[in-house]
């Protein structure tokens, strides 16, 4: 009989994470966004919104004015940050909604 060892262990719970996050919830933010007028203004959104270090992926519809943000398994919004980061770039943030998503 072999004995488990903290090796073996460390091994069998690294290929287990990503199983862990299947089938997990993330949080998902929409943002009104006032004052993107051509895709070149959205495409800079959602760089600019990228930089934190949660978001997932973020996608800016110029014909809804706003922002959709998925973020990370597991992490929390900061929608004070999100704003900040939509004024940075140069737009006028609105109403915030957060929401749940189940990843794939």
């Amino acid at each position: 009989m072999h004995k488990f060892h903290p090796r073996h262990f460390a091994a069998v719970l690294a290929l287990s994470i990503p199983l862990l996050a299947f089938g997990a919830e993330r949080a998902v933010v929409d943002i009104a966004v006032k004052g993107m007028t051509c895709p070149f203004c959205a495409y800079g959104l959602e760089k600019n919104l990228g930089k934190a270090a949660e978001v997932d992926h973020a996608a800016a519809s110029l014909k809804d004015q706003n922002v959709h943000i998925v973020l990370k398994p597991g992490t929390q919004p900061d929608i004070g940050r999100y704003k900040q980061l939509i004024h940075d770039a140069g737009f006028t943030p609105g109403e915030a909604k957060v929401s749940k998503e189940e990843t794939k």
